[in-house]
């Protein structure tokens, strides 16, 4: 009947590093374009709406701004969703519908982003209709302390610049970033539908 497919049995394994991402020029240009937008209190949703963070809470600030690079790391993001979808091998899932429109997320010393799964509500409050199936998590800098990724809260993933992460966006793969303790955590991210 064919060749059998042998399904990976660790959640962890379905968690994909691709190392040298992006290059360094295109993180060294859209940091020091970041530098100079707008950005805001990042904002978990739960049921009933958008949990208000408090000022003091520890968490990263966000922004969807236009940098001059964000279409071209935008573009290079097909490439990463593909190298997945080839990593996991499945004959049911190979190909997606699309994916969001970074997000940037920066974190100065003491923040964090609290444990979380990637239920993401708000890129379906338009016209575009789907789940998200994965999440994407690129780097932009390495020249900070603290600030690990980390997964099932045992495994820790120490991102260097231009490297991209992505797994399942579900409830088996909680997540959050420890705090930073010195510099400055520059990242983007991705919900593919």
């Amino acid at each position: 009947c064919g060749e059998k497919l042998i399904m990976k049995n660790k959640l962890k394994d379905y968690v994909f590093k691709i190392d040298n991402f992006l290059n360094k020029k295109i993180c060294e240009e859209t940091i020091l374009e970041l530098k100079k937008i707008k950005w805001i209190d990042h904002q978990f949703y739960q049921e009933g709406g958008v949990k208000k963070n408090n000022l003091n809470d520890g968490e990263l600030d966000v922004s969807c701004d236009y940098v001059s690079t964000k279409l071209e790391i935008m573009n290079k993001l097909h490439s990463g969703i593909y190298k997945y979808i080839k990593h996991v091998n499945f004959d049911w899932f190979k190909g997606w519908s699309g994916y969001s429109d970074i997000r940037f997320n920066r974190y100065f010393k003491n923040k964090r982003m609290k444990k979380h799964c990637d239920h993401i509500h708000t890129l379906f409050d338009g016209e575009i209709k789907g789940i998200p199936t994965l999440s994407i998590i690129g780097t932009l800098n390495d020249n900070y302390t603290g600030g690990e990724l980390i997964f099932f809260d045992d495994t820790h993933i120490k991102l260097k610049a231009g490297e991209l992460v992505i797994f399942p966006s579900n409830f088996l793969y909680p997540h959050k970033i420890k705090p930073v303790k010195q510099g400055t955590r520059y990242s983007y991210v991705s919900w593919v539908f």
